[in-house]
């Protein structure tokens, strides 16, 4: 049998892929590419597939302040919830940490994506000389709202469903939440002119598989037990 991981194995977990993430980030320089500010002619919108053309219809800066309140109040409720069930201290930090973990992990695979796929932003469409000049807009695909969200409340019918299976209440509310908190800030990253569709749908998709992945070998590791 694994023994289980310590707070300290946790927190290496955590630290490993936040630093690589923050790295990723930082060096974004050197692979980045401002296509549309140095060819404007080749960013219109004509060049975007119909379903995504969607986002060009919005643009509202209320959707995407409200996108941020949905993120932020997910990870408020799925960091604190352990300590609201009044888990014990050693618990409840480690799925604090464990949660983290997955986050950071979520970043590392974000960066290597969006390096990878290199997509304007909306907005870069109606601004090519400038938003389209900032390689930091060439970072739709995919939404890192919309795969915390969903991975963050993921993780928490997870967990409840595991280690605490007579909270039902509580697991049918996290488990009716994630589908619709998801949609709802998928919805917003489009509404708010940051992401297409499928952006978002590709945020739902990785912040599932991530989840899923970390949770799994943590339950292999006996971590969650």
């Amino acid at each position: 049998m694994p023994k289980p991981l310590t707070i300290k194995q946790l927190f290496l977990a955590t630290l490993s892929p936040g630093l690589l993430y923050g790295a990723l980030f930082l060096m974004r320089p050197l692979w980045f590419q401002a296509v549309c500010g140095a060819h404007p002619e080749t960013c219109t919108p004509a060049t975007v597939n119909g379903f995504d053309q969607l986002a060009f219809k919005y643009g509202s800066v209320f959707a995407d302040f409200c996108s941020n309140v949905v993120q932020n109040g997910v990870g408020a409720i799925a960091f604190l919830l352990p300590w609201v069930l009044r888990l014990p201290a050693s618990a409840s930090l480690r799925l604090n940490l464990t949660l983290l973990s997955i986050t950071a992990w979520n970043g590392v695979v974000i960066e290597l994506v969006r390096a990878a796929v290199q997509r304007p932003r909306p907005l870069v469409y109606a601004s090519p000389l400038t938003d389209g000049a900032n390689i930091h807009q060439y970072t739709s695909f995919y939404s890192g709202h919309t795969s915390f969200v969903t991975l963050a409340l993921l993780f928490s019918v997870l967990w409840v469903g595991k280690l605490l299976p007579e909270f039902r209440r509580t697991w049918l509310f996290l488990a009716v939440l994630f589908p619709v908190l998801s949609a709802l800030t998928g919805a917003l990253r489009v509404i708010g002119g940051r992401h297409y569709p499928t952006d978002v749908l590709g945020g739902i998709v990785f912040g599932s598989l991530i989840c899923l992945g970390c949770f799994r070998w943590l339950r292999t590791s006996e971590s969650l037990s």
